[in-house]
């Protein structure tokens, strides 16, 4: 709390400031509305154009601080003790530069594969950005920061109220939760957009309390002073901008045909996953759109109804999957929370789907050791009965799905995307599987307007079901598909609100 009243008694000063300069009132206002003009458009542009506009901003900033006229040098150091400052705050930012980025799958599906090494490695550039921004500022002195700083002192300072920031921003977000899910009607409605634009005003604050601490961490006059007409005007303008763009995060963009697709075929705890006892199980119970699958190739070239590369024998001594025949995988009882069941082949399983009429969704497994032909080998074995019952086959493996598109283009493929942090990736594909911890409205909106479907992997819970209806998801991948399915012929408009709510809380897209 102390870094952030640091920061309020800095918006302080600075509003005075800006009394005295009209002019320089109305630029900073006008900035911080094309700020939020911008977010509501995708394309690199408007992320270049947002990152120029929170620059500007704080050049305004520094600016009214500032003792004499700053020599380009330490502009250039300014702009890039601006740009370090963002911290944790800039991750939003971030993320949405990240979303314009053509990165080639290989390279997302390597980030993925190493993800915990990945997470460190953001971990350790966050600390080695605020290290960079303490030394930068400790050189920019005499202009826009006191001489006082010491780079030591600093780097933990910013580490508080980096923490600081991150409490208030959780603390926000449960208390907002919390009441929108008493409230109802225009109540919540209005509840859910002072809390939107509260989390911007937060964000606002930490940062005046960031320049606090880079202008020597002096305190300011706290006294509130008159504010002119000409200054309301431009904060008034700013916040009604800010406001619309709120309002339009909060408007559901629900989809008429939305699909609950059973997670390996199961229900609950109702069986063992990938089995053909519980497949038919979750036809009597669920009858889901689509019932999604795993599937290895085998050492002579078959394939086998299964999830992990390795598999345990009795002895408990693992092997691999693609080492062993078909034959000896279908002899395999496996057993998971209470219930057995035998292996089955993928020609077993998908004959029986075929007899109870339900549709699948096969997710092909690789790797290294797979071979060459796969994809053709699937397609020569399975892709006239598939296209015959309407089933569809997705990877996380690209090279598989382009292989299987480029055997039989009458097969629907998609692409398993293990987060979505890039750009779209674009080619022979039919429809995305997304993980739910980094979906947003913008991929979806950028997917159908490729005519291409979106479901979202794997949610089985209320609130992220809520989340993908609401920002317009085609369907979600779950293991609790009856749940799911009761709650959301009982959902509201209001509880469809709660969901973009979460969404624009969690991202700014």
């Amino acid at each position: 709390m102390f870094r952030l009243t640091n920061g309020i008694a800095f918006l302080k000063e600075l509003t005075a400031k800006l009394d005295k300069r009209p002019e320089l009132a109305l630029l900073w206002s006008l900035l911080w509305m094309f700020m939020m003009l911008s977010l509501k458009f995708d394309g690199m542009f408007f992320v270049v154009l947002l990152l120029i506009l929170f620059l500007a901003l704080d050049l305004t900033t520094a600016y009214l601080f500032g003792d004499v006229r700053p020599e380009r040098k330490q502009l250039i150091r300014f702009v890039c003790v601006s740009l370090l400052s963002l911290s944790w705050r800039g991750m939003p930012f971030i993320f949405r530069a990240l979303s314009q980025i053509p990165i080639p799958i290989a390279i997302q599906n390597a980030i993925f594969d190493h993800r915990r090494q990945f997470i460190l490695i953001v971990v350790c550039c966050f600390f080695g950005m605020i290290w960079l921004f303490c030394s930068v500022s400790d050189e920019t002195v005499g202009v826009f920061f006191s001489k006082k700083i010491k780079s030591k002192r600093l780097f933990l300072r910013i580490l508080l109220l980096e923490t600081e920031f991150i409490f208030w921003s959780a603390f926000l977000f449960a208390i907002g939760y919390w009441l929108c899910g008493h409230l109802l009607g225009n109540v919540q409605f209005l509840w859910e957009i002072l809390i939107l634009m509260l989390k911007w005003i937060l964000l606002i604050m930490y940062q005046m309390a960031c320049f606090q601490l880079c202008f020597g961490n002096r305190s300011f006059d706290s006294r509130v002073s008159k504010i002119s007409g000409s200054v309301a005007i431009c904060f008034l303008i700013a916040a009604v901008v800010q406001l619309i763009f709120v309002k339009n995060s909060l408007v559901p963009n629900l989809q008429s045909d939305f699909k609950i697709v059973a997670h390996r075929g199961s229900d609950g705890n109702n069986g063992v996953p990938n089995t053909v006892p519980t497949l038919k199980d979750s036809k009597k119970k669920l009858s889901p759109d689509y019932s999604e699958l795993d599937v290895r190739q085998t050492v002579d070239g078959r394939f086998v109804v299964i999830h992990d590369a390795m598999l345990a024998n009795s002895s408990g001594k693992e092997r691999e999957v693609n080492n062993l025949s078909l034959g000896d995988l279908i002899e395999h009882k496996v057993k998971e929370s209470g219930h057995a069941a035998y292996l089955s082949g993928y020609s077993q399983y998908l004959e029986a789907a075929h007899q109870i009429k339900q549709p699948l969704i096969t997710e092909i497994k690789t790797d290294e050791h797979d071979n060459y032909d796969l994809a053709a080998e699937f397609c020569h074995l399975y892709a006239d009965s598939m296209i015959d019952h309407g089933d569809m086959v997705h990877s996380m493996d690209y090279r598989i799905i382009a292989n299987v598109k480029k055997s039989e283009k009458r097969l629907k493929c998609g692409y398993v995307l293990p987060f979505e942090i890039f750009s779209m990736p674009k080619g022979a594909i039919d429809f995305y599987s997304i993980e739910y911890l980094t979906m947003n409205r913008s991929f979806i909106k950028a997917a159908h307007d490729q005519k291409k479907k979106v479901y979202v992997w794997t949610v089985n819970n209320k609130l992220d079901c809520l989340r993908a209806c609401a920002i317009g998801a085609d369907g979600v991948i779950t293991d609790n598909g009856s749940k799911l399915k009761r709650f959301l012929k009982t959902a509201t408009k209001a509880d469809f609100s709660l969901g973009c709510f979460i969404n624009s809380y969690a991202t700014l897209k």
